[in-house]
């Protein structure tokens, strides 16, 4: 099994580019967190400061965004793997055939969620390093700030173990469902995805709807102890969005299928659009996970935005100077423009699974594509119906975490506040159309490559044993 496998990862090789690049940019994230931390502490504590409380503080903010980002990595990555895995069902099934289990297929992917864990984090730990010192140097030259690069153990060890560890853990999930067919099911499955089980579908769906249910009712706890006690209300709804949060990741390949056909009703009604709808809605589980990853970084960004405009105005209603005003509003400016920051890795993170999952996706599906090629689809008409497989996914996904967003920023604005919470939903509309522009673009350019190679899919391709 190790031989096969390692013979697979040389073959496809050029397919883990995507989730090596998403390892690096986790990777380079978390070594940039950790120097940025040790950087600005040091230079607090050569001051004489006491610097403990602000150090905790810096740990646990930059934690949380680096939990995101890696959040959306695992996804990125496993839906990679899945994909991929999905394209080897036939190997898989005469493995099976000749005695291999599935706990053995599960370990191949020990082989290549290893090799892509240990490249990306390497390539991202030298990034992170050398974008590190150059943002030392400036800060001394431009500023002059007495900073000086931390340099420790912790810098190389702690974003390299949980790269791989990460990664490893997302390769085993991505190939799990494959790995659990029976060899006569395997061989019969279409290499481009399989769709949920009904077993699958109704755990999943009783495993999201209990946590998500408790996560609601939480989150409305929240909301009624807020106004007793704000800084108690906060913590309840900080774990009632983590609990919803959960229940819809669990239950993603139910719920957002349907969503995304929804939004499809605004795509002409011509073959291309109707096609890239139909893929969509065949694949759930890879199409979910896709969606998920876009969702994570805008619900993040849209939470900020609610809850900074709304803090604003709950600060407004039970005080008057506007020195103080000035103060605040200039605080929460600065404190959006870091979180838009921190969630930008997140971001590109999503935009290269995307990317990555229409790449596969088009050569895993070379025989249909040749098959539309055949029957009249031109070049043209390949590259549209990519295109509106991306714009769907990066639509769907902004919409949902623009919703998901609002409501946990609504929350934890009031529950904060209390009784002096203004309980007007503040979403700028500004920041829904940068949304949505955002989303427009995400599409276009992930789908830019490949629609190019489905456009390059030749006829012939039908004909093949592929």
């Amino acid at each position: 099994m190790t031989a096969w496998a390692l013979r697979e990862l040389r073959r496809s090789a050029g397919r883990y580019a995507a989730s090596v690049a998403v390892v690096a940019v986790v990777t380079t994230f978390a070594v940039l967190l950790i120097t940025a931390i040790g950087a600005f502490t040091g230079a607090a504590r050569a001051q004489g400061a006491d610097v403990g409380t602000a150090k905790a503080v810096l740990e646990v903010v930059g934690g949380v965004f680096l939990g995101i980002a890696v959040t959306v990595a695992v996804i990125v990555v496993s839906n990679t793997f899945s994909t991929i895995a999905a394209g080897r069902i036939k190997d898989i099934a005469v493995l099976r055939l000749i005695g291999a289990t599935g706990k053995q297929v599960r370990r191949t992917a020990l082989v290549d969620g290893t090799a892509v864990g240990v490249v990306g984090a390497v390539t991202g730990i030298g990034a992170g390093l050398g974008l590190g010192a150059i943002g030392v140097k400036l800060m001394r030259s431009w500023a002059h700030l007495t900073v000086s690069f931390p340099w420790s153990v912790q810098l190389v060890v702690v974003p390299f173990g949980g790269a791989l560890v990460a990664t490893v853990l997302a390769a085993i999930v991505g190939v799990r469902e494959v790995s659990g067919v029976s060899p006569s099911e395997a061989a019969r499955s279409l290499p481009e995805g399989r769709p949920v089980s009904n077993a699958v579908r109704r755990r999943r769906i009783a495993a999201g709807v209990v946590l998500g249910g408790l996560g609601l009712a939480l989150l409305v706890c929240g909301v009624l102890v807020g106004y007793a006690m704000p800084p108690l209300g906060l913590m309840v709804a900080f774990f009632g969005g983590l609990l919803t949060s959960i229940g819809v990741v669990l239950a993603a390949p139910v719920i957002l299928p349907p969503l995304v056909s929804l939004v499809a009703r605004l795509a002409p009604r011509a073959a291309a659009p109707r096609l890239a709808a139909a893929n969509l809605r065949h694949d759930a589980v890879r199409t979910s996970r896709t969606v998920l990853a876009v969702m994570i970084g805008v619900t993040v960004l849209t939470m900020f935005q609610v809850a900074g405009n709304m803090a604003v105005m709950s600060f407004r209603s039970y005080t008057r100077p506007v020195q103080d005003m000035e103060q605040v509003q200039q605080a929460i400016r600065g404190m959006l423009v870091a979180v838009d920051v921190l969630t930008s890795f997140s971001v590109v993170v999503a935009a290269i699974g995307l990317a990555s999952t229409l790449a596969i996706s088009v050569l895993q599906r070379r025989r249909e594509l040749g098959t539309l090629r055949a029957v009249g689809f031109t070049g043209s008409q390949a590259r549209s119906m990519l295109l509106t497989e991306s714009l769907l996914v990066a639509g769907t996904g902004a919409v949902g975490g623009v919703v998901l967003g609002s409501l946990f920023g609504w929350v934890g604005a009031v529950s904060a506040y209390g009784k002096y919470a203004d309980r007007t939903l503040q979403l700028p509309w500004l920041f829904v159309l940068a949304v949505a522009a955002g989303a427009l673009v995400l599409g276009v350019v992930a789908s830019l490559a490949p629609g190019r190679r489905a456009s390059r899919v030749p006829p012939a391709v039908a004909l093949m044993d592929i």
